[in-house]
């Protein structure tokens, strides 16, 4: 991996005074703050009123969308094991205490909590911060774990994997169901980041073969056409659990249909497609 850099210091009349110059391969060092930052603000979260500041105080407020819809397929479905790969610091285990006090309500509290990430040091927290929790974190995928689980993964750690897509393959056959978001392109294609990661994008087509001979069903939660690449959220399950899902989903956007706020924050007004529909809208492009 390239290696990168910090730089630390102050702002003063406009300038930058620097008090520290590091640099080595210090991605970890990055990410362990700013995925401990959200934490910290979830667990000082005490009522809906605070709702927008944590929303703009969180590092990516999409993540508050994608960990509604965790909530919600946990709350459908009967798993007793969440994995997530590339777990980073298993912040999950907030934002599902987090929607339990929004919304009231209980969430079955022996859940499992399994994940896989490359990093030494995000290991070693889940291991030793989570002492009320049943944690187990492994430093390459396991799938025997993966088994019957609630899977998720952001997308970028997706593409971090040469594999993607044989991963994938093997994730949505062996878990109940999960969620994902993930960009793909007309052609296989590698783009370097500057946080020094490699990014592998799967082809269009490989992609959707691999969605049309699972055997769960799919749903799309959002589906964006770039110049270049086109970007999806995916939820999938069994049948009877997908069902549960939108079922759950349709209450609560019911539920706070009048409040600008909620609807917006979590998206309750997104409309889900199916493959079929997808396949079509994707036509034109490719």
């Amino acid at each position: 991996m390239t290696k990168n850099y910090i730089e630390f210091g102050t702002f003063q009349k406009y300038k930058k005074k620097k008090y520290e110059f590091v640099r080595g391969n210090l991605y970890d060092w990055y990410m362990l703050p700013r995925y401990f930052n959200d934490i910290f603000l979830l667990n000082k979260f005490t009522h809906k009123e605070n709702l927008k500041t944590l929303s703009n105080s969180i590092h990516h407020k999409d993540d508050l969308k994608f960990n509604f819809i965790n909530f919600i397929l946990l709350k459908s479905s009967k798993v007793k094991v969440f994995y997530e790969y590339g777990q980073t610091l298993f912040e999950k285990i907030f934002y599902i205490k987090f929607f339990s006090q929004l919304f009231k309500t209980k969430i079955n509290s022996r859940i499992k909590w399994v994940g896989n990430d490359i990093s030494e040091w995000f290991n070693f927290f889940c291991r030793n911060f989570y002492k009320d929790s049943e944690i187990e974190v492994f430093r390459e995928i396991n799938f025997k774990k993966i088994h019957k689980s609630l899977f998720f993964s952001k997308g970028v750690t997706l593409l971090y994997t040469k594999e993607n897509l044989k991963i994938l393959k093997k994730i949505i056959y062996k878990s109940s169901c999960g969620s994902f978001d993930i960009s793909i392109k007309n052609k296989n294609n590698i783009e370097f980041l500057n946080t020094g990661k490699k990014l592998y994008y799967p082809k269009i087509k490989n992609f959707f073969h691999l969605l049309e001979k699972s055997k769960k069903e799919i749903i799309f939660k959002n589906v964006k056409i770039n110049k270049d690449k086109i970007y999806l959220e995916i939820i999938y399950g069994d049948k009877k659990i997908l069902n549960n899902f939108l079922k759950l989903h349709d209450f609560y956007a019911k539920r706070y249909k009048n409040n600008f706020l909620f609807t917006k924050i979590f998206n309750l007004k997104v409309s889900f497609k199916n493959l079929n529909e997808v396949k079509y809208i994707l036509s034109k492009y490719c």
